[in-house]
């Protein structure tokens, strides 16, 4: 399923009651046949706990929006979910469901299926105004005589998840939980080809296609995993065995299997890799019993869809902790690394609201020493702290407040971290041998960083020393001038020049020529060595 993000402006469902407005009741078209209910009431069921954004996130109908954008709640979502039901089951006319729950009365009276009797595979309309605003919606998943069983998304309190209740006040006008009143019932219309069978019938390896166009998917938990054709041979896949199922069912299949799941390459190989968000992260083998995955079911996926999930980064905003639990640390996912949450945090910020996904130890570890990639805007997830700041060598130096318009880093995704983590980074120097530049501009002047310290570099030293090759940070004017204007470079920092052979240690503002016994295994390293202009050098007295 495709999962375009869009801006658009919404009125969010109010969990408070409100003063209802009565509106004509249509007569209604009962629910086209039991297979299409049942599905509806099984797939929906079948969500129990997930928040808005398993799956990497709900939307059923070509106007609806995904439930989750980086890892987080996008917007009230109980309108996605019951749009994402009806059309993993191949319900008709979806294009009228919008994200709002009002939505849903407007394709009750666009189809005259508005009913005031509950029926299973309706969606549950509470407290609509009558014309544009619903408080909520949710979809019935059982009737028993007086007894209606109603399952809906962005429920339950917190950050909201799917859960399941019922109730003996099912009636049109009833507050069957104390605040929202039920307005009305809305059946599904009916299946666009109710001959087709529905995905959720189909057993895990099945290969499927839409009557409208050739591509093909396989069914994995619950995902459809595109087929390349040049995983059909490798993969052993047998093309003679596609079922056809109805196009909006398989439009709407999620591209990745859920978090947590096990997979392989189907065409063969030892590694083994879990699914978390629509990465999969590769699996070490000290994890594979430690974390429990060898109890898991392993699923085979195609070689090429495999691939690219490898390649692929957790999303932004995801919350994980080591799967083995030998870490009881919890992080949180900026940018492809991992930040680590201190307990004071974990509730204040309110990372314990969200899904908390476990992860190969090995992998977590590799994500945790990864550096916060370069240009990525920040700032303190408590809001405590005003500021914001640009990653720029592994460290987040700050952005004025003329720079922060003037520059454009507010047209940039701002990403909230743990104050904790940033108090402490926003303490350490720029990695020695960062390129950086003026990111307004306005200054055509490239620097090298030296023990904090911003060397500019003459166009000889800039190509001389390779320094052509590496990336080049843009940073905030106002810090670079500060950082150019710095004395001397940190004690301990190497420097040389690029025609003497000489290694100068900057100490107490003095440099010193090291002996070549000086490095070696155990000793200082020529990697850790920065190249800047003879100029530099020069500045300093010899110790």
């Amino acid at each position: 399923m495709s999962r375009s993000i869009k801006t658009i402006a919404i009125r969010i469902a109010s969990t408070s009651a409100l003063a209802a407005t009565a509106f004509t009741m249509v007569v209604a078209n009962p629910a086209s046949a039991s297979t299409l209910t049942d599905g509806i009431a099984a797939t929906a069921v079948a969500e129990n706990g997930n928040g808005a954004c398993a799956h990497g996130g709900y939307d059923g109908g070509p106007n609806q929006y995904n439930s989750c954008v980086n890892g987080r709640t996008a917007h009230a979502w109980c309108a996605d979910f019951a749009g994402w039901v009806w059309a993993r089951n191949g319900v008709t006319g979806l294009a009228t469901l919008t994200d709002g729950a009002a939505s849903f009365m407007a394709y009750g009276k666009k189809y005259g299926t508005i009913t005031s009797t509950p029926h299973v595979g309706d969606a549950v309309v509470f407290d609509y105004n009558g014309s544009d605003w619903a408080a909520h919606v949710a979809l019935v998943t059982g009737v028993s005589g007086d007894k209606v069983t109603i399952t809906g998304g962005n429920q339950g309190g917190g950050a909201g998840h799917v859960s399941t209740a019922y109730t003996y006040d099912g009636a049109v006008g009833e507050r069957p939980w104390g605040s929202q009143k039920i307005s009305g019932y809305v059946s599904p219309a009916g299946s666009s080809t109710p001959s087709l069978p529905n995905p959720a019938s189909l057993a895990d390896g099945t290969l499927v296609k839409s009557a409208s166009s050739p591509a093909v998917k396989v069914l994995i938990k619950g995902a459809g995993l595109a087929v390349a054709a040049s995983d059909v041979t490798p993969d052993k896949y047998d093309m003679g065995k596609v079922v056809t199922i109805d196009d909006q069912a398989f439009r709407s299949l999620f591209s990745a299997p859920p978090s947590g799941t096990v997979v392989h390459d189907q065409a063969g190989g030892a590694d083994r890799y879990v699914i978390i968000g629509d990465a999969a992260l590769k699996i070490g083998g000290a994890d594979w019993i430690s974390g429990g995955y060898n109890t898991r079911a392993d699923m085979g996926v195609p070689t090429s869809w495999l691939k690219n999930a490898a390649q692929r980064t957790v999303a932004t905003g995801i919350v994980v902790m080591d799967q083995s639990g030998t870490d009881p640390s919890r992080y949180i996912m900026v940018a492809g690394t991992a930040l680590h949450i201190s307990g004071s945090e974990w509730t204040a910020d309110k990372y314990n609201e969200q899904t908390l996904m476990g992860v190969p130890a090995e992998w977590l570890k590799g994500a945790v020493a990864k550096p916060l990639e370069s240009g990525t805007v920040v700032m303190n997830q408590s809001g405590t702290d005003a500021s914001r700041y640009v990653m720029v060598g592994g460290t987040p130096v700050g952005i004025s407040a003329t720079e922060w318009t003037s520059v454009g880093f507010d047209k940039l995704s701002l990403m909230g971290v743990p104050g904790e983590w940033l108090g402490s980074a926003v303490t350490k120097q720029v990695a020695d041998g960062t390129i950086v530049k003026d990111a307004s501009g306005s200054s055509a002047t490239v620097s090298v960083m030296a023990g904090g310290v911003a060397v500019p570099l003459t166009n000889a030293d800039f190509t001389g020393f390779g320094y052509d090759q590496r990336p080049i940070d843009g940073a905030p004017a106002a810090w670079l001038a500060s950082a150019t204007a710095k004395a001397a470079p940190a004690n301990g920092t190497m420097v040389k020049s690029l025609n003497d052979p000489t290694v100068w240690e900057i100490v107490n503002g003095k440099k010193r020529g090291m002996a070549g016994s000086e490095f070696g295994a155990g000793k200082r390293s020529f990697d850790d060595v920065v190249g800047v202009g003879s100029a530099f050098i020069a500045k300093f007295p010899t110790a």
